[in-house]
């Protein structure tokens, strides 16, 4: 009874892991984003989070499932840039989400924050169904190079 009074207490996704997903985002001037941030989608356009024109700095969220029965990760590729169009100069590093529970396509919900401020973008999630704690890593960093 006391262990489950205790679980009950933790805050709903309480992930507190951020990454600094880029260091050197010089992507705000005069209280204005002058870049979109956003992910590549299956197209190769920018799917924005934040764009340019938005106030600077800029926090907000997004909530994303699985595509597939059972999938045991997200993985998500970052861009910023002043075009739509997702390219090697645009890219500045891939995620990838694990730690929620296995279930069907678009069941499990996990919510990915972020922060765009003082020249960073900084990320990290938390899991909207609490079931399971959630991993965020870095898989390819700003080279392109894989590091995970």
């Amino acid at each position: 009874m006391f262990k489950k009074l205790l679980s009950g207490l933790k805050k709903k996704g309480s992930s507190k892991s951020r990454i600094v997903i880029d260091s050197n985002a010089p992507i705000g001037a005069n209280g204005i984003l002058t870049e979109t941030f956003g992910i590549r989608i299956y197209d190769g356009s920018i799917a924005p989070f934040a764009r340019a024109g938005d106030g600077y700095p800029a926090t907000g969220s997004y909530s994303f499932s699985t595509d597939e029965d059972f999938q045991d990760q997200i993985t998500l590729e970052f861009h910023r840039s002043s075009d739509f169009i997702a390219s090697t100069e645009s890219f500045i590093g891939q995620v990838r989400i694990r730690g929620y529970k296995l279930e069907g396509a678009r069941e499990p919900l996990v919510r990915l924050h972020y922060e765009i401020a003082n020249h960073q973008i900084v990320i990290w999630v938390t899991n909207e169904k609490d079931n399971g704690e959630l991993s965020l890593s870095v898989i390819k960093n700003t080279e392109g190079q894989s590091v995970h």
